[in-house]
């Protein structure tokens, strides 16, 4: 204790209690029965994205303006933020702790714009070379492909990637139009990727036409293949090949390619998902009155929401419960279509309610074009009997990548199905660092079950209501007559406010109110961190309780 204080008289005394000693002598750590300690968690976007993208991260470098890190750390799961910006589905936002208070961060749009400052600032790639003895061959110039293209290369291996077309891309060039995805920023993506490393490409080079499986493995210690969905699927009816029927898919490659379409004045678009909405608005955008047909209800539609709007708003129409049953042709060519009118039964093996025949109803409508989007399919033909498959579908190991062949790997929709673009980027991720594992033998680390922070968790007291920022975009009207990008991008303003929105889930932001509110001084700060001293926090968790994000956690004393 300290020295005692004796007053001689009254004048002597302080006009108001102070204190005259400090109190480090009293050790109120001995009272606790609870103690607090640093413990940040995964926010739950993270854990909702395909990638594994380190969305609060990237947000809060942001705000601390340093755009490169925020790029830095993006790439470092996905290498093309511009183009998934643009086209993902975003299930980061649904998983958006922000939704449950007011509505959820514009994610994508930050995305984007943080991938548009990466091409606007090219010596932010840094450049890697050939350091490793083993070469790799990835076949397909899709997302996929790129992916694992750029992983392995950024790990130092040398990589020829071989493309059937004469450009890369695959779905991302020739499935997605361009006012969604410019070319132009297309070409700049990939050419980023493929300067930043030991990448070789080779063109117009189809796996059982330009090159064959054997001589492959023969020249390079690992394969992926990254075959993607290039075929339409057929409807199975009689006339399928009338003049006026065509796949949705050769029609988008067509319009994407730069040729002048003309689809005719009546066009139904056959299918719900995201080729079909592509497809009636790229024949919107050609002039043509159409209307999409979907045999289940607007409930089941796979594709994304957000795409059926844009159709809806744009003036495509939409009937539901009805497929097509008969062509009838006119010398030779597409005159009307008769169309089945269904009703929906018990689920089928998708989970959705399979869409049963109405006896006797149907309706017919005359079309200069039907197009059909019904699903995709992969050509297997080259590696038929070489490597595993089943439901024309690559098999492949869900962990390794790998297929029943040894050193040959798969991933994107060539083994999952027709999924989404950052799934094809995760998957070619994943198989690069799979493929690494196998040239140095090093185990696939086990992951802890992470902790995901909830909106319980949150201190919503610290934060005001705001509505989400949305991205500026041309006027629908201006929209339909041409193919220039719809959605245009966040202006600094509009960026710097929305990432402020951002609750950083379970991650300190160094806010202060631990430090500031803990009533016995027991926190200490430091500069880019904060401990607890036990020796004076006896467990009030006032701390854990003025916490914004959760980032405090509790245990009982001595376990």
């Amino acid at each position: 204790m300290g020295e005692k204080i004796v007053f001689k008289n009254y004048k002597e005394m302080p006009i108001r209690a102070m204190s005259v000693a400090d109190m480090t002598w009293n050790l109120t750590g001995s009272w606790r029965n609870i103690r607090p300690y640093y413990d940040f968690k995964l926010s739950p976007c993270r854990v909702g994205c395909p990638a594994g993208e380190d969305i609060q991260k990237y947000i809060f470098l942001l705000i601390e303006d340093r755009a490169e890190e925020a790029w830095r750390t993006i790439i470092e799961t996905n290498p093309m933020p511009a183009v998934t910006g643009r086209v993902c589905f975003h299930p980061c936002m649904e998983k958006c702790t922000r939704k449950d208070f007011d509505q959820s961060i514009n994610i994508p749009g930050i995305e984007r714009s943080i991938g548009d400052l990466g091409l606007e600032n090219p010596g932010w790639m840094k450049k890697t070379k050939a350091s490793k003895k083993e070469k790799v061959a990835v076949v397909g110039g899709g997302p996929a492909g790129l992916s694992c293209a750029f992983y392995l290369a950024r790990r130092g291996y040398a990589v020829t990637l071989f493309e059937a077309d004469k450009a890369l891309g695959g779905v991302l060039r020739w499935g997605i139009p361009e006012y969604r995805l410019p070319n132009t920023l297309l070409d700049d993506v990939i050419t980023q990727i493929v300067e930043s490393g030991p990448i070789t490409v080779k063109s117009g080079t189809a796996l059982g036409k330009g090159v064959d499986l054997e001589s492959l493995e023969k020249e390079f210690d690992a394969l992926f293949l990254g075959l993607g969905l290039a075929e339409s699927r057929a409807l199975g009816i009689d006339g399928e090949e009338t003049d006026g029927v065509e796949a949705g898919l050769e029609f988008l490659r067509r319009v994407n390619s730069g040729e002048k379409v003309d689809p005719g004045k009546r066009v139904a678009v056959i299918g719900g998902g995201n080729t079909a909405m592509d497809v009636a608005r790229c024949a919107l955008r050609s002039g043509s009155d159409v209307t999409v047909i979907y045999r289940r209800t607007r409930h089941e539609m796979p594709a994304i929401s957000d795409e059926i709007e844009e159709a809806e708003h744009e003036g495509v129409n939409f009937r539901f419960l009805a497929a097509p049953k008969d062509i009838i042709t006119k010398n030779g060519k597409l005159e009307k279509v008769v169309f089945q009118e269904m009703e929906l039964g018990e689920p089928d093996e998708s989970g959705r309610r399979r869409p049963v025949p109405v006896e006797g109803k149907t309706f017919e409508l005359e079309l200069d074009r039907m197009f059909t989007a019904i699903g995709e399919t992969a050509d297997l033909g080259p590696i038929e009997g070489r490597v595993g498959s089943e439901w024309n579908l690559i098999g492949a190991d869900g962990e390794s990548y790998q297929t029943s062949r040894k050193g040959i790997y798969a991933g994107g929709d060539v083994v999952t199905g027709a999924a989404s673009v950052v799934e094809a980027v995760a998957a070619g991720r994943k198989a690069a660092e799979a493929i690494e594992r196998s040239f140095t033998g090093a185990e696939d680390k086990a992951v802890e079950e992470p902790k995901v922070i909830g909106f319980e968790d949150i201190n919503t007291a610290y934060f005001d209501h705001s509505n989400r920022s949305l991205l500026p975009r041309i006027d629908h009207k201006e929209a339909v007559n041409g193919f220039g990008e719809i959605h245009l991008g966040f202006s600094p303003e509009m960026l710097a406010r929305e990432t402020e929105r951002c609750f950083s889930c379970g991650v300190c932001n160094f806010c202060d109110n631990c430090w500031v509110f803990c009533p016995d001084v027991a926190i200490i700060r430091k500069e880019d961190e904060y401990e607890v001293d036990y020796d004076f926090c006896k467990g009030c968790l006032v701390c854990v309780i003025e916490c914004p994000r959760g980032c405090i956690s509790t245990r009982e004393e001595g376990k």
